[in-house]
């Protein structure tokens, strides 16, 4: 007798591996797909699964009563019903998607899905509907037109994801059935990692890391400010018409000139973690591609540059993705 319960849990664990292979076997999942007879499914909606049992109220009541005009109603209702079964198929029939893909996006960011869908014959598809999971889009496709249609898929984590099981369904023209076809785009999308919300400045040549801590910078020959004399300044620094006017000693400060290129280093970076250095590395690429600079990402083994520009970016946003 206690075995009887895991039983009855293996047997419900293995229907859904059932009615995967079973799904396999009928329908082609990857694109492109042109909908044919066995890839399409159709079902009465709740709608129409009451005007069913309206009618066969009426049907057994006009029989009992031998009410013509009943009989008559019942009869004109279900052939109706029939042919909107028909109509519901044949908006998916013949229906092509040719390919999927998506715009990279940051972690955290809904990915904008986007299908184009194409109609070959010379009747309009109306009251069509793209669905994965929660997110829907409603749509039609004019006779022999094409149409590209766009889903918002959940966040993902940073990385390769394949955007899973789509499905396609109308319930045109009535709502009384709901034809759908799965389908299933192998084709994955990339996710960049999400950049730090409050990254340390970017690190500039010469200059150490330390915690995120820099060490001050070396002087050289390219004048930078005044700032008050402190003991030890050479005299020929001091700036004697300056401090004449503002009533106090001033001294020049020269710094070296910034190098406009800059290296990246994931191992270099601060952090506390894998995620966090890359994090900090993103937002790194993406302030030095907003400034205008040159610079190289070290990411393991992967160096990429010295480069800039969007190529550049993609280049590197990818590289910390598949780190």
């Amino acid at each position: 007798m206690a075995a009887i319960p895991g039983a009855r849990a293996s047997e419900r664990a293995r229907r859904p591996r059932l009615f995967e292979r079973w799904l396999q076997r009928r329908t082609r999942l990857d694109l492109p797909l042109t909908l044919a007879y066995r890839q399409i499914f159709i079902l009465p909606t709740r709608f129409g699964w009451l005007l069913a049992i309206l009618m066969g109220a009426m049907l057994i009541g006009s029989l009992n009563f031998n009410n013509n005009l009943g009989l008559l109603t019942t009869f004109i209702v279900a052939a109706t019903s029939i042919n909107t079964m028909l109509l519901s198929f044949r908006t998916l029939r013949g229906l092509v998607i040719r390919r999927g893909g998506a715009v990279p996006v940051h972690a955290g960011q809904a990915i904008d899905y986007r299908l184009a869908v194409d109609n070959p014959v010379e009747r309009p598809r109306s009251g069509l509907v793209l669905r994965a999971g929660d997110a829907r889009n409603v749509f039609s496709v004019a006779p022999r037109g094409s149409r590209e249609v766009r889903l918002r898929l959940t966040p993902r984590a940073r990385g390769w994801h394949k955007p899973g099981r789509l499905r396609i369904e109308t319930t045109h023209p009535l709502g009384l059935f709901c034809a759908w076809s799965w389908f299933e785009p192998r084709a994955p999308v990339l996710v960049w990692p999400a950049p730090a919300a409050d990254p340390p400045s970017l690190p500039e040549q010469g200059e150490a890391q330390l915690g995120g801590r820099r060490s001050p910078r070396e002087e050289g020959e390219e004048f930078h400010s005044l700032r008050r004399w402190r003991e030890g300044d050479p005299l020929h620094r001091i700036a004697w018409k300056a401090s004449q006017r503002h009533q106090t000693l001033l001294s020049r400060e020269f710094r070296r000139e910034r190098s406009r290129h800059v290296t990246l280093d994931l191992s270099l970076a601060p952090g506390r973690d894998l995620e966090e250095r890359i994090r900090i590395l993103t937002a790194w690429v993406l302030r030095a591609d907003a400034d205008g600079r040159e610079w190289t990402l070290k990411a393991g083994e992967r160096a990429l540059g010295p480069a800039r520009g969007e190529a550049h970016r993609h280049a590197c946003l990818r590289a910390l993705a598949e780190t």
